[in-house]
């Protein structure tokens, strides 16, 4: 009674794989039937016919008694690669394509590949499928656009994720040279993409992932730092933000932003201590760089010394004669020089050849900064709210009045 039984068992065992790798062969014969030969020996893909190809094949994955499992997922991303391919057919003759389809079936169609070759003991289906993977990885980079171009960022950046990430997702490919290193697409470019992505969607927490990858693309190395940066800054980081600040200011002392935009924060805090660090490990770095001689101008400028600051405005004016900034500073430290000495007037007594002795000495400060504003008058003539009202008070503490009436005409 048991031999008996037994034998019915692996009767019915041997129906039920038999009927699976049946579906198997159906699913491929309508995928065949899905493609649509045409006269001029194009082909037209009958999406209907395609679709029940993959309703078909459906039994033949779940039910777990297919013999012939690495065919049938071969099968299975055969009808997918059908189906984002479509969609990117649309896209070259600039058609309206379906994106998120196109996303969606691109990485079915990966996934059923990867499948395929953990099913696949006899390699029979491991070159084409490798071949095939490898040659899918760049439709990650155009989903990515795509996606970015209709303001969809989040699947912008789960696009360009996707391809970075390929090497480690796809057993089958892992360790193939040309994917570890793909001569044709720049590695750095797309962690560029996916953290502008990132920063777009929002996801700030995002831009982690691929940020230290995106700062060694060189051709956007600005617009990386200022998106770290800012990445910063928007998840309330202010300690990361001030350390990469500093790092970027001295990795780059030709960006005046980045440096500056740390000097106002320090001076927002009071925190000269700091401010004056900073200045001096820039010129540590780099005596001969303008910023950092400028950096340390402006910090002891801050502190009231004017005297002590005019050398490194100097020095900056040296190193780049039309930085506007640096001559505005320069003529601003003279007049608060002779504004200085016009204060503390009041506070003495002196006899008036005493007196006129200390007004000739503001005098001299301000003349000694009329050149100063002058060079910002040529360097930014369409700005005159930068030196024709600094000019007027340079005229009338020294008393010329016609040029003094000229700034008027400026003013108003």
């Amino acid at each position: 009674m048991k031999k008996t039984l037994f034998s019915i068992a692996l009767l019915l065992l041997a129906g039920g794989v038999s009927g699976q790798d049946k579906v198997v062969k159906k699913a491929r014969t309508l995928l065949e039937e899905s493609k649509e030969t045409q006269k001029d020996g194009g082909v037209i893909l009958n999406l209907e016919k395609l679709k029940e190809a993959q309703e078909t094949l459906k039994p033949a994955l779940t039910s777990g008694t297919t013999k012939d499992m690495a065919t049938a997922w071969d099968l299975q991303g055969d009808i997918y690669q059908l189906l984002f391919g479509e969609e990117l057919n649309k896209a070259a003759v600039k058609m309206p394509l379906d994106t998120l389809a196109f996303a969606e079936n691109l990485v079915a169609c990966l996934d059923a590949y990867e499948k395929c070759n953990e099913a696949d003991t006899k390699q029979q289906y491991t070159a084409k499928n490798k071949g095939n993977m490898k040659k899918f990885r760049t439709y990650f980079v155009y989903g990515g656009q795509f996606f970015s171009s209709n303001g969809q960022h989040e699947k912008a950046f789960d696009a360009f994720d996707r391809w970075l990430e390929f090497p480690k997702n796809y057993k089958l490919i892992a360790g193939d040279p040309s994917v570890q290193k793909d001569s044709l697409i720049d590695e750095n470019m797309i962690a560029f993409y996916a953290c502008l992505s990132a920063y777009n969607a929002k996801r700030y927490d995002w831009m982690n992932k691929h940020m230290e990858q995106a700062l060694k693309y060189q051709k956007e190395l600005a617009t990386v730092r200022q998106l770290c940066l800012l990445g910063s800054l928007e998840q309330g980081d202010t300690a990361q933000w001030v350390a990469t600040s500093k790092k970027f200011a001295l990795e780059d002392m030709s960006n005046e932003a980045i440096a500056q935009n740390l000097l106002a924060y320090y001076f927002g805090k009071s925190d000269y201590t700091s401010a004056m660090t900073f200045a001096d490990e820039l010129l540590a770095a780099d005596p001969e760089n303008k910023i950092a001689s400028y950096t340390k101008g402006v910090v002891l400028f801050n502190q009231g010394k004017n005297a002590d600051a005019i050398p490194f405005f100097e020095k900056t004016i040296q190193i780049d004669p039309e930085f506007a900034d640096a001559y505005y500073n320069v003529g601003v430290c003279y007049c608060n020089q002779g504004y200085e000495i016009n204060e503390a007037i009041g506070a003495k007594k002196l006899t008036l050849a005493q007196g006129k002795q200390e007004i000739e000495k503001v005098k001299e400060f301000y003349r000694k900064a009329e050149p100063y504003f002058l060079k910002v008058k040529e360097l930014n003539p369409d700005k005159p709210e930068r030196w024709a009202s600094r000019l007027k008070t340079i005229y009338y503490i020294t008393e010329d009045k016609t040029k003094e009436a000229e700034m008027d005409a400026y003013i108003q």
